[in-house]
């Protein structure tokens, strides 16, 4: 089947070379270079109107970068070239299937439009709705289809035009939360089954993480960190990637004489991980900013004896309690400022209750540290 669908089709690479995009004076997406491999599945993600959506449309040629762009397929310049004749495929946030059509209408309909033969369009729908499990379904109106049903129309339909670029602007947003578990592992599989070049908009940590080789991680026009999932996850560019990839707590402080004092508790520098003290190098002082997810910190009872392994320990007042099934959220606050903390624990400690006093444990290696950039806060 793989070998069919990939029939006259070539995965191509993506070369984005100096784009940025401004509407009036307000600036979209500050100026970068970007290379997608072919084959390879990017995903970009990124809170909403961080600009990722504006980067699939120019892709697409749906908008026109900024004069001194360059954007190459399959190592050609369609800087210039109209949407229509760049052989992309385009998966809406909507899924946009015709209301009035079958399911194996609106899989043709591209093919319609380009003229193809009845037979090359039966021959193509059939081997498009065995891709997506949709045969039994193919006279059904679209309307009659369950979300999960439609959403896999509208890829059957990108497909069926062997576009050379795959590109879908939040597939899953329009699922509720039990189907957009299932379906993206479907669309995963079917997208690495068909090696095509793939340029995935979300502003979901998971849907990254399952749909992505590659994730470019922006915000506010600009990108932070292009990398595998792994490396995006385990050694964040930027605090911004350290606080936004895997939802992590931010905790404040100061680095001086080797020691970091972090919202009241201290932690040598010689004891975080070889990532942080290499972005510290060299710097003998400065405010600092440290991300920990909630899983790596713990909670216990103040006065319980520290245990061997370094770790900064940081003074909290316990406020609440989650079931969240697989483990419990406790939320902590600190009692430096006042702010919420999420620890997230397989159960609650001995003599932790709302109310009392006791102490976040973060193991020094799962500290995430940088140097505060003064001229990013607000």
């Amino acid at each position: 089947m793989q070998q069919e669908l990939n029939q006259g089709q070539e995965s191509v690479s993506i070369e984005l070379k100096n784009v940025s995009k401004h509407y009036g004076t307000t600036r979209v997406l500050s100026p970068f270079s970007l290379t997608m491999d072919a084959g390879c599945r990017t995903v970009l993600l990124g809170p909403s109107g961080c600009g990722k959506t504006t980067l699939l449309r120019m892709i697409a040629g749906l908008e026109t970068p900024d004069e001194g762009s360059q954007l190459l397929i399959g190592g050609k310049d369609v800087t210039n070239v109209p949407a229509e004749k760049r052989q992309i495929g385009f998966m809406f946030q909507s899924y946009a299937l015709f209301p009035n059509m079958t399911v194996a209408e609106n899989v043709a309909y591209g093919l319609t439009v380009r003229g193809e033969s009845s037979d090359k369009i039966k021959e193509t729908v059939d081997r498009m709705l065995e891709l997506v499990n949709l045969e039994p379904f193919a006279q059904r109106p679209v309307q009659a289809l369950s979300g999960g049903q439609r959403q896999r129309v509208a890829l059957a339909r990108a497909l069926a035009i062997r576009p050379r670029v795959l590109l879908l602007d939040e597939p899953l947003t329009a699922l509720d939360a039990l189907l957009r578990h299932k379906v993206r592992e479907e669309l995963a599989v079917i997208l690495k089954r068909l090696g095509i070049t793939a340029v995935i908009v979300t502003h979901d940590q998971d849907e990254a993480m399952v749909l992505g080789d590659r994730i470019v991680v922006m915000q506010g026009g600009v990108i932070h960190q292009a990398d595998t999932p792994q490396n995006v996850w385990n050694n964040p560019a930027t605090d911004f990637v350290a606080g936004f990839v895997g939802n992590s707590n931010k905790l404040k402080g100061r680095l001086e004489g080797g020691m970091l004092d972090i919202d009241g508790g201290r932690i040598g520098l010689e004891a975080l991980s070889p990532s942080s003290r290499e972005r510290l190098k060299g710097i003998s002082q400065a405010d600092i900013l440290a991300f920990v997810r909630p899983e790596a910190a713990s909670v216990e009872v103040a006065g319980t004896e520290p245990g061997s392994e370094p770790a900064l320990r940081v003074p909290v007042v316990v406020r609440d309690f989650h079931f969240m099934g697989s483990f419990i959220r406790i939320s902590v606050e600190l009692k430096s400022h006042m702010k919420l903390i999420k620890v997230n624990m397989s159960e609650v400690p001995a003599g932790i209750e709302a109310g009392v006093e006791a102490m976040m444990v973060i193991p020094a290696e799962e500290l995430m540290v940088f140097v505060e950039d003064k001229k990013e806060q607000k």
